[in-house]
């Protein structure tokens, strides 16, 4: 059981996400919540608010009656509306346990109790139908609408669950302002590019033990060159991992040695990501949005643009493209293993007859892949639309960047076994047995890949690549050791 709170850290996020572990909220945060449900409904009644007292988009200068019960609803039914196929069930988790965790920070203004009943729908499992199509990157407004109709009972969950009451207007529009589920869906993502780039640095370790590289870009020195915070402490890992043997070559290719400058800028970006990750998973975003003094006593509203996630989109395209310019190391890494020139084997590590392909066509699922990162990297923070009458006129499209992200990490993860595969191989038809690898991390790693089936001759390989991919946990967990 995880207690939710203002702090829940990200990678409880992921556990809720991925794991379906069981949530709780703290009673200090429902109660705290409650207070400011109270007195926010009292500010709102006396001073013109955004939701409350005013319509919504374009209709803000529409007033509200006081006695409308069903201005709430209204906004939650017609906003529902998505298209597309459903969306993962790990994705909508992170969505709810993203808005769950926002909303105990007293700014939203709405009813405490919708916070248990989220917690309720995490632990149960019961989940609602989330389309594809419906964000523009200013709040996920289809799909949070859509989780509160299902909280209603208005709209069927994945498994039973108590209904709520219908909520009023002091609950609906502070729900559902929030990019809860863009947020969600891009924690999951750089956790999974996370775990690829630290199996990544074993698998370049691997290549390198097996073309006999040279490891003189990893010397302290050369890493203060790069310039970058990062860099000395990137290279520091890589010469954990490398085997100590003599180089083959005075200065390799730039596959084994550029590999700490092009990564390094992956690494960074990443590293932002996480930090805005961190933050905006914790923050309290809504618009309007209810703010006490320091001495938590008055209440004020500040209406505010916090939905228009344009730093998400501007991060997450950064980190696209760093991971877009670093996959032709890997496939030039992969040329460099098929190449007699660099091995001194067959071409393609084959065995047999002549003719035979070997690994060839491991590279041309490596090559496809690329193309698919390459595509993904296209930046979305430049892409904008006009809506509502004029009253919304820019776009973040941070959910369409964190698609594209998702596409990204999942060819990403087939380049890293293609070359995994084939690194393995190598080091198999060079007799090089784990023992010999001075790096524990590396010779672990070489004895994990005898998971992959030792028969070099021409047959189907796509076990092989599933199997690679079903050890990247396993390098990345040696990669931090």
């Amino acid at each position: 059981m995880i207690t939710i709170t203002a702090r829940t850290p990200v990678t409880q996020i992921v556990e809720i996400a991925r794991n379906i572990t069981p949530v709780e909220v703290s009673p200090d945060v429902v109660a705290a919540v409650s207070r400011a449900h109270l007195e926010s409904a009292a500010l709102s009644a006396r001073i013109p608010t955004y939701g409350r007292s005013t319509g919504f988009g374009a209709n803000k200068t529409e007033p509200v009656a006081d006695d409308d019960a069903e201005h709430g609803l209204r906004l939650l039914r017609s906003s529902a509306v998505d298209a597309g196929s459903p969306l993962p069930d790990d994705a909508v988790r992170a969505m709810l346990a993203v808005r769950l965790v926002q909303l105990c920070t007293p700014g939203a203004g709405l009813d405490a109790n919708i916070l248990p009943a989220l917690a309720a729908m995490l632990t149960k499992n019961a989940l609602p139908r989330i389309l594809e199509f419906g964000s523009i990157g200013t709040a996920d407004l289809a799909a949070l609408c859509g989780t509160a109709l299902t909280l209603m009972g208005e709209r069927p969950a994945t498994a039973p669950l108590e209904a709520m009451a219908p909520w009023s207007k002091e609950s609906a529009l502070p729900f559902v302002s929030s990019n809860a589920l863009t947020i969600g869906r891009a924690i999951l993502a750089a956790h999974d590019l996370r775990e690829l780039v630290d199996a990544g640095l074993v698998v370049y370790a691997l290549t390198a033990a097996g073309l006999e590289g040279n490891p003189s870009p990893f010397h302290p020195a050369a890493a203060r060159g790069v310039g970058l915070a990062g860099s000395e402490r990137l290279a520091e890992r890589v010469r954990a991992l490398l085997h100590d043997g003599a180089p083959r070559r005075i200065q390799d290719p730039y596959g084994l040695r550029a590999f700490l400058p092009s990564t390094i800028g992956l690494v960074e970006a990443l590293d932002r990501l996480d930090h805005l990750l961190d933050a905006i998973s914790h923050a309290a975003q809504e618009n309007p949005l209810f703010v006490f003094d320091e001495e938590g006593k008055g209440l004020t509203v500040a209406h505010n643009s916090n939905f228009l996630q344009a730093p998400l989109s501007l991060t997450v395209d950064a980190v696209k493209v760093a991971l877009a310019q670093t996959a032709p190391l890997n496939v030039s890494r992969i040329r460099m293993m098929t190449e007699p020139e660099h091995t001194g084997l067959a071409p393609f590590l084959a065995t047999g007859a002549a003719s035979a392909s070997g690994v060839m066509m491991i590279e041309y699922v490596v090559a496809g892949a690329y193309g698919s990162l390459h595509s993904a990297a296209q930046p979305n923070s430049l892409t904008t639309v006009v809506l509502s009458r004029g009253a919304e006129e820019d776009a973040s499209f941070a959910n369409e960047s964190v698609v594209q992200l998702e596409r990204a990490v999942h060819a990403y993860r087939a380049v890293i076994a293609g070359e995994l595969v084939i690194a393995a191989r190598l080091l198999r038809q060079r007799g090089i047995a784990p023992e010999a690898l001075t790096s524990p991390s590396l010779a672990a790693a070489y004895r994990a890949t005898a998971q992959l089936d030792p028969d070099d001759s021409d047959r189907d390989q796509r076990p092989d690549l599933q199997e690679a991919e079903r050890l990247i946990p396993v390098l990345a967990a040696l990669a931090r050791d």
